[in-house]
């Protein structure tokens, strides 16, 4: 490591990936800071989908002259739709080893009755935004075409249906290694990174802005001449330690979902409607079972955020069960949980949260060149690291020369396996340091249906040579990884 760096990047989740990336391929000589794992805070804790962008319009399922009549409403749902149809694009292209398509069928019911010269003209602008590059393939079904499709079968209401659309979305295998695969790639051209390793102050000193990092091989300090705050849900925490705690530029929504096994008819076909309260609501195939949610309520950046309480899973059953009473699903019939929080730009109100998507250089509210991203997605990360490379450009020059950028997955033996390989290379190669940055983040085993449980004893005890752990640590390790993830995933513990 040096000592001064052109850009300090605060977090470790996918738009701080992006933007390490997209920085050190500009000649940034940069380094990217995260207090636990790559990938391990809301990045760990989305839909899982790279989406259409579909729901963007859902402001024009009624009138669509009120809908007109808010010109600046319009236009920031355009650009949402466009950024995610052109991120949908250039994701599916550039790493289809990292998702699947998937399915989607929309009923018609009297709540979301779409009429069809809607629906068409909505693909046609969303197919236009990407140029047709990848397929939406919509199909328009009659009201007893849905009728007959096997994943409405036993749909409340199916009687009065009116039809329904289908279409295709993308689903990641697992959000995580895209990642880490973006900070190894980053990490490839130049940039380094430490994960484990919090920021304890944060101060200017004439031109530079001065970083104590604490982590587990003790304290140091580095100098950067811009601080680009990725933090997520935390940006404003960040802000604060650099000693403006007035500004506020962000606001959590906490997202929730259950995991339940559904019948066979509906293997790998999701399903997408809204609740009585007009919010969206998923059905998704994960694997052999499905993931329902979200379900949304304010929430900080605490544990509590990222965990899922019985009411939110008692309230994501009650709307299964309005959706289909056919299922019977009862709380025994949970697999696990997950929640996360999203980072969500603050509105202009102070109060309220927005959907858009920001970039903010606050040189001119007293921090100069500092940088903090709001409102990030996963599946538009790409674009976020452009825009944050173009903010940095804006105000500086970078030090170094241009490098390559691979938007491609970081091809890795034994991803899919607990090998002596795959161990080795996520210890040795990746960064990772507990059994749950190996099995979680590096290796796909981490999300199989017992989410990994099986194969901590294995790891551990690959792991423990790389690692110096004592047989009382792979029993400690071990142990944590229980802990955690029954905790995390509202599990109840295994038997002894």
């Amino acid at each position: 490591m040096t000592d001064t760096y052109d850009a300090l990047i605060v977090g470790g989740g996918i738009i701080a990936a992006a933007a390490g990336q997209h920085l050190t391929a500009a000649g940034y000589r940069t380094l990217l800071i995260e207090r636990d794992d790559y990938g391990s805070g809301t990045s760990s804790k989305t839909s899982r989908l790279q989406h259409c962008g579909l729901g963007y319009f859902s402001g024009a399922t009624g009138s669509i002259a009120a809908f007109l009549a808010r010109p600046r409403t319009v236009i920031e749902c355009f650009d949402l739709m466009r950024r995610a149809m052109q991120a949908r694009a250039e994701f599916v292209q550039a790493a289809p080893e990292r998702v699947k398509p998937v399915t989607f069928i929309v009923p018609l019911t009297r709540e979301n009755a779409i009429p069809p010269w809607k629906a068409r003209l909505a693909f046609r602008l969303m197919a236009a935004a990407d140029r047709g590059r990848v397929a939406l393939d919509l199909r328009l079904l009659s009201a007893q075409e849905a009728r007959a499709h096997p994943a409405l079968e036993g749909m409340a209401g199916l009687q009065d249906i009116r039809g329904a659309i289908s279409f295709t979305e993308y689903q990641y295998h697992w959000p995580e290694r895209i990642v880490v695969d973006t900070v190894m790639k980053a990490r490839a051209i130049g940039m380094e990174a430490l994960n484990h390793t919090a920021v304890a102050a944060l101060m200017r000193e004439g031109e530079l802005w001065r970083v104590r990092l604490t982590g587990a091989e003790g304290a140091r300090e580095v100098s950067s001449r811009a601080v680009i705050n990725c933090a997520g849900v935390w940006v404003d925490e960040i802000i604060a330690l650099a000693g403006a705690p007035h500004i506020r530029k962000n606001t959590g929504e906490k997202g929730t979902n259950i995991v339940v096994r559904l019948p066979q008819r509906l293997r790998g076909i999701g399903f997408e409607t809204v609740t009585v309260a007009g919010a969206p609501f998923y059905l998704i195939p994960w694997g052999e079972l499905h993931y329902a949610g979200p379900w949304d309520s304010p929430s900080g950046g605490g544990p509590d955020g990222f965990r899922a309480t019985e009411a939110e899973i008692a309230a994501i059953l009650a709307q299964i069960g309005r959706l289909f009473p056919g299922f019977g699903l009862r709380r025994e019939d949970v697999l696990y949980a997950w929640a996360g929080v999203r980072p969500r730009s603050l509105a202009s109100d102070g109060k309220s949260s927005s959907a858009a998507v920001r970039e903010h250089d606050l040189t001119d509210e007293g921090l100069p060149n500092f940088f903090t991203f709001t409102g990030g997605l996963l599946m538009t990360h790409q674009d976020a690291g452009r825009r944050l490379t173009r903010a940095v450009a804006r105000r500086l020059k970078p030090s170094g020369s241009p490098r390559p950028l691979d938007k491609g997955a970081f091809r890795i033996a034994d991803i899919h396996r607990v090998t002596e390989t795959s161990v080795a290379q996520a210890v040795l190669h990746e960064q990772a340091r507990s059994l749950s940055d190996i099995l979680r983040r590096r290796l796909r085993v981490g999300w199989e249906p017992d989410l990994g449980l099986s194969h901590a004893e294995t790891a551990a005890k690959l792991a423990a040579p790389h690692l110096g752990w004592t047989p009382e640590e792979v029993a400690a390790q071990i142990a944590r990884f229980t802990e955690e993830t029954v905790a995390d995933f509202t599990l109840r513990a295994p038997s002894p």
